[in-house]
């Protein structure tokens, strides 16, 4: 009987949870923020490639970074844009880059909107604010890639800068740098955690952003790489769309990552209210049985006090025969 009551409570959860998601419509906000994607995926990596220009990586660097971390499909694609980038004259450059920030921004704003529906709050915020907050976060995930690039390309030479100044931290680097699959799995949490505390619009915490930023954070990795092992062992696709591959596979991937995305957001939102249900459950719990304790105790001191004084009027009456008595 436990098991079948554990059974229906698993399902029951799920239910209920499946049925909050296609409430907040989570399949149609993936799909408004995967077509914004799209549509700043190229302004971003234009951003990002001129802000990598004025760091110490070198052209090379950077292809080897893509054909290490992109899907193999889509490598051709993004390495054509890094390409013209760094085929651009200087001087021309800061412009496109505030244009092409400007733009990716709006991606940002997107899952700003699904986030503040999944977690059911309207936004009061300013428009300009909201789109500024957009650019300055789109800014600081540009920073935060180039950041771990440095790290994993030059990682090396940084190491041994490292352990000539300063051994203890040149080991802890190297460690790091070791440990790659790690880095990437920490760098998509802290990505999701910041993105789940700070684009909707309400106070939270970042302890309650934890469960879905794991979660989503291991789903990514592990979808990301089948994807592209699929791709890569059933090329038929390819054959399909021919020179739209690429761009097919990058809206996929996209709508697909957005889904998780926003459903590990789901996950937190569901859960919050789950787990204020059961803290309020507990309260109740705790306070009934500290009610029931108080009027134990109380009954107690009752029959207590009753006791002393037949004790009193024992002692007297003894007292009284004692004297009677010659």
């Amino acid at each position: 009987m436990d098991k079948k009551k554990e059974k229906q409570s698993v399902v029951q959860l799920i239910r209920g949870f499946m049925q909050r998601a296609n409430g907040d419509h989570v399949g149609a906000y993936a799909a408004q923020a995967a077509y914004f994607l799209i549509m700043s995926f190229i302004p971003f990596i234009l951003f990002l490639t001129t802000m990598i220009r004025y760091t110490p990586l070198t052209y090379n660097m950077v292809s080897e970074a893509i054909r290490a971390f992109v899907p193999h499909n889509i490598q051709n694609f993004v390495l054509t844009i890094v390409s013209e980038v760094y085929g651009r004259s200087t001087a021309v450059v800061p412009i496109s880059a505030i244009m092409a920030l400007w733009s990716a921004g709006k991606a940002m704003q997107s899952l700003t909107n699904g986030l503040n529906t999944i977690y059911h709050v309207k936004e009061t915020r300013n428009w300009l604010m909201t789109r500024l907050y957009a650019v300055v976060y789109t800014f600081m995930f540009s920073v935060a890639i180039i950041a771990s690039l440095l790290l994993l390309v030059l990682g090396n030479q940084i190491q041994a800068m490292a352990l000539k100044y300063i051994p203890f931290v040149g080991k802890i680097i190297g460690k790091v740098i070791g440990a790659r699959t790690a880095l990437v799995f920490a760098g998509l949490f802290l990505i999701f955690l910041i993105l789940y505390k700070m684009l909707p619009n309400r106070k939270a915490t970042f302890k309650s952003q934890v469960p879905g930023a794991v979660l989503i954070a291991a789903g990514w990795s592990l979808f990301s790489y089948f994807f592209s092992l699929y791709f890569e062992l059933f090329p038929g696709f390819s054959n399909m769309y021919g020179s739209l591959t690429a761009l097919i596979m990058v809206m996929l991937w996209l709508y697909i990552c957005m889904n998780l995305l926003l459903y590990g957001a789901e996950i937190n939102s569901y859960f919050e209210k789950q787990f204020r249900l059961a803290q309020a459950s507990v309260r109740e719990m705790l306070s009934r049985e500290h009610e029931e304790a108080e009027k134990e105790i109380e009954k107690e001191k009752r029959k207590l006090l009753e006791k002393v004084p037949e004790k009193k009027t024992q002692s007297s009456e003894a007292k009284k025969k004692e004297k009677e008595s010659p």
